[in-house]
């Protein structure tokens, strides 16, 4: 039986899979559409497949997120998600291969949200788990000794001082992609009497968000009005950005608590090399300048950071030693 090595970043908006010896060989939305079948939801589509849906007509099925701010919330329904993604990614065999994972989870998942991943990942068919925390999935990613890191995804913010023994500070905080829409939903409803769709302002996030002072633009959207007559209304740059700041605000501040609580060593090393960032929220214009400029230290956005996390993951199966270093147990 052959043995197939995966290397899976659960996150809360896209699941990305590594494969050994190959690379990034997945990335997809973190969604399903299900039906009703034989008294109970089955999968018909996930990733960006259900997303097309999504824009579509649903008939009786349901869109289905299972996991949210990094937590598997719904365990069937990540098992079968997981499994619908693993069986597009592996050649069909009449023997299926023994698959082994290195699965990167949240930093402050709880040992009963451990245990969720590691249950979900059990059905879906994989044989073997190993539980690692993002961040050092990503300090394996950038080959460094040592560093803080800033992954501002979709449902968390992570924020981390690392080195090859593990996590020295960090703190994870529900401030990201998510909250962000939803400042931006609750402004133009204050303002304007306006409420827009969640996958609406994802769109207008992703295509007109943006940090740069001089970004004078501005976007037709389209929603319900108090009454729940249909409205629509334009939509500056500038509105966005200032609805976004505070909450951007308020990551550089814990950024700056755990700055606080780095030891020493490490804090120099961070203060000499600057911070490592990360994150599908970096894709906003302008977003890293105002990081920089808040912070006054220098600030690498990692190469290829939609697949940085999976692709550091990937890294420990060449290098059983370190990550049993990092998380304080002999690996075979």
């Amino acid at each position: 039986m052959s043995t197939v090595e995966l290397s899976i970043d659960l996150g809360s908006k896209f699941i990305t899979i590594c494969q050994k010896g190959i690379g990034p060989v997945l990335r997809e939305p973190a969604i399903a559409i299900a039906v009703q079948a034989r008294n109970r939801l089955e999968i018909r589509e996930a990733g960006y497949r259900a997303q097309s849906i999504m824009t579509g007509s649903l008939g009786g099925a349901k869109i289905i997120a299972p996991i949210k701010e990094g937590i598997v919330v719904d365990e069937e329904m990540a098992a079968m998600m997981l499994k619908y993604f693993l069986k597009k990614i592996l050649p069909p065999s009449l023997v299926a291969p023994r698959i082994k994972a290195i699965v990167s989870i949240c930093m402050s998942s709880s040992g009963s949200e451990r245990r969720a991943v590691e249950k979900c990942c059990l059905k879906a068919g994989i044989k073997e788990v190993t539980l690692v925390e993002a961040p050092l999935s990503l300090l394996a990613y950038t080959g460094s000794i040592g560093g803080l890191f800033v992954d501002i995804g979709g449902g968390k913010t992570e924020i981390s001082a690392v080195t090859n023994r593990g996590i020295a500070a960090g703190c994870s905080v529900n401030i990201a992609g998510d909250a962000f829409n939803n400042a931006i939903i609750d402004s133009l409803y204050m303002h304007y009497g306006v409420k827009v769709g969640e996958y609406t302002i994802e769109n207008l996030k992703q295509s007109a968000l943006s940090f740069y002072l001089n970004d004078a633009g501005s976007y037709a959207v389209s929603g319900g009005g108090k009454d729940g007559s249909p409205r629509s209304l334009y939509v500056s740059a500038e509105e966005m950005r200032d609805a976004v700041i505070p909450l951007v605000d308020d990551i550089i501040e814990v950024i700056m608590s755990v700055l606080n609580q780095t030891p020493p060593e490490l804090a120099a090393e961070i203060l000499r090399k600057g911070i490592f960032v990360t994150g599908g929220s970096l894709h906003i214009p302008g977003l890293l300048q105002y990081l920089e400029q808040a912070l006054e230290l220098p600030i690498t956005l990692l190469r290829d950071m939609d697949n940085a996390v999976a692709s550091g993951g990937a890294k420990f199966f060449d290098n059983k030693v370190l990550l049993g270093d990092m998380l304080g147990i002999k690996l075979s």
